[in-house]
């Protein structure tokens, strides 16, 4: 027995032999009789049985008279105690009846977007439903995908926890919502260093994601190559690379359709994905020879090559993709490139080639010609033959979107204000007081739905935590301040399912 509890109790005892002890007794058990009648029962496993006097702190923490130690109340915390029966449970403490979801797959992905939230992450689902305080830079995104006339490129600046990789989240949940396909790369220095121009396409290429398969996430090319016959412009003008491609893929399709279980079939496709995708260089002679001896025709399989020298090619490349996105059906093909800070970091040389790698894919973003334009004039071409010769862009109109994401005050930052301008430079500001606040209502109302027995108490016993929080000063970011409020409803939530079993 603990010494406080010891001290009480033997006073207790000595008031009992005393003279008035008869008296005391007799109020203490009308006492203890009328609350055990009106007031909620709880075990604990080392003091015993007792009555709820008090709940404390949202339903955190009850106040307890046990019956061991009488004229002693305690305060304890809820997941500690176990209801028993011996009247009605408290306002603060009753648990909102369960309502069987309608919908269980609804109900899924809402505790998916949860857990993300629960580990730290930016969810891919209800992203709108928790995004506060970037109205502005919402509404001048979507502007520019609705509007081409002055090209789809811009720069979004933001700070390490400001919500960056949140904002291209966004970015990217929206255009799927609006039709169109989207690639999302992140720079690193081996895997896509911007001064490799293949590395890059590589990198964005096996990204593709398609607003009419959202849940299957990475695809790649294969669905847009099978979504087109070829790819050739009005004037007669064929895509080097893409046209055959396409041809090819579609005659694969066909050809495996009649032989699913040809390996020589699967290992084709699988070589011309390496090709197009960039994957591995050297595959062109091979693969144009085994697909011409499989497949009964020709077409010319050009090298795509890891040269630095070669940024108009991927230019090219990507813009002639966007091509082939309208023409399946969709808006265009949205690039989403982060961490371009990298630039700072390289080189004299390597700086410069990285240089000349963001105007081209800058310069296939926007309009030919005019005010809106980029010239890249001074940029040579390279390779040889057909490829020195290829344009940075793939047609006249353009059907390619950009974002270029980057930290403040790094060289990259110059160079995007400079070459794109002010008006396509998005800068997120650090989210303010009532912006957290209006997050920690949109997650609670989002942790409600995914799970609808949490207790009431649990709910409103947030709001004066935020306050708490907030009061000693704002979160370094929203992904750690959201995850601190998911760990709170948790917190609530199984404490009162510990009380309640």
């Amino acid at each position: 027995m603990i010494p406080s509890i010891r001290r009480t109790w033997r006073r207790g005892f000595r008031l009992s032999r005393g003279g008035g002890g008869r008296k005391v007794r007799d109020d203490a058990a009308r006492t203890e009789g009328k609350a055990k009648e009106t007031r909620p029962r709880v075990f604990h496993k080392t003091y015993g049985e007792g009555t709820v006097l008090k709940v404390e702190r949202g339903g955190m923490a009850l106040r307890v008279l046990f019956d061991r130690f009488p004229g002693l109340d305690i305060s304890m915390p809820a997941r500690l105690l176990r209801r028993i029966g011996g009247g009605p449970e408290p306002e603060a403490q009753r648990r909102r009846p369960h309502r069987a979801p309608s919908d269980p797959a609804e109900v899924l992905a809402l505790r998916q977007t949860i857990e993300a939230l629960r580990l730290g992450v930016v969810p891919t689902r209800d992203l709108s439903a928790y995004t506060v305080g970037r109205d502005t830079e919402v509404e001048q995104f979507r502007l520019m995908l609705s509007d081409g006339s002055r090209g789809r490129a811009l720069a979004l600046l933001g700070d390490y926890g400001c919500g960056k990789t949140h904002m291209l989240e966004i970015m990217q949940g929206i255009a799927l919502d609006e039709g169109w396909v989207v690639g999302r790369a992140w720079l690193d220095p081996q895997e896509a260093p911007p001064s490799q121009p293949r590395r890059v396409y590589h990198a964005l290429a096996r990204s593709l994601a398609y607003p009419e398969s959202v849940e299957a996430g990475e695809q790649g090319l294969l669905p847009l190559l099978e979504a087109c016959e070829g790819l050739e412009l009005d004037d007669g003008t064929v895509h080097l690379f893409l046209d055959p491609a396409v041809r090819y893929a579609r005659a694969l399709a066909e050809a495996i359709q009649k032989e699913p279980g040809s390996l020589a079939l699967g290992e084709l496709q699988a070589l011309l994905l390496d090709w197009i995708e960039g994957r591995a260089t050297g595959l062109s002679q091979e693969l144009g020879r085994g697909l011409s001896r499989k497949l009964g025709f020709k077409g010319k399989v050009y090298a795509l090559s890891d040269f630095r020298t070669l940024a108009k090619v991927y230019g090219y490349m990507l813009s002639g993709l966007a091509a082939l996105a309208q023409r399946s059906g969709k808006r265009g093909l949205l690039l989403l490139l982060d961490e371009t800070e990298l630039f700072s970091s390289l080189g004299k040389e390597a700086r410069a080639q990285a240089a000349i790698v963001f105007r081209v894919l800058i310069a296939a973003a926007l309009p030919a010609g005019g005010d809106a334009s980029l010239d890249i004039a001074d940029v040579e071409g390279g390779g040889h033959g057909a490829i020195r010769n290829l344009p940075p862009r793939f047609g006249k109109v353009s059907h390619l979107a950009l974002c270029l994401a980057a930290t403040p005050g790094s060289a990259s930052e110059d160079f995007l204000r400079n070459t794109l301008g002010e008006k396509r430079v998005l800068e997120l500001l650090p989210m303010m007081r009532k912006d957290f606040v209006l997050l920690s209502q949109r997650i609670r109302a989002l942790y409600a739905r995914a799970y609808p027995e949490t207790p009431p108490h649990a709910l409103s016993a947030l709001e004066d935590k935020v306050d708490q929080w907030l009061s000693r000063g704002l979160p370094g970011s929203p992904r750690e301040f959201g995850r601190k409020v998911v760990d709170f409803l948790d917190f609530c939530r199984h404490t009162h399912l510990d009380f309640a079993g």
